[in-house]
């Protein structure tokens, strides 16, 4: 799914009042998708979640995720969470 639909999609979901928050890939168009909030991760695209196969990664990355989506209190912020992408 492209970066714009997903944030028309935050926003319609945002407007009914249930809070939402995005996995950013590339911030830049994140950005000028003005999503409500967003996390943004340094890893490949098509990789939202971390490596193949590392489903403790991807559950690590989740929780991380949703801790930002409480802690964001201002409208547009893309939250860099620390994780880095280390397989060759």
């Amino acid at each position: 799914m492209c970066h714009q639909s997903v944030g028309l999609v935050q926003h319609a979901v945002e407007s009914a009042g249930i809070p939402v928050i995005s996995i950013a890939l590339r911030p830049e168009i994140t950005w000028a998708s003005k999503v409500s909030r967003a996390s943004y991760l340094r890893f490949p695209t098509g990789n939202p979640l971390g490596e193949p196969n590392r489903p403790e990664q991807h559950l690590t990355i989740l929780r991380a995720v949703l801790q930002a989506l409480v802690a964001i209190d201002q409208p547009g912020t893309i939250a860099e969470l620390p994780f880095r992408w280390r397989r060759m």
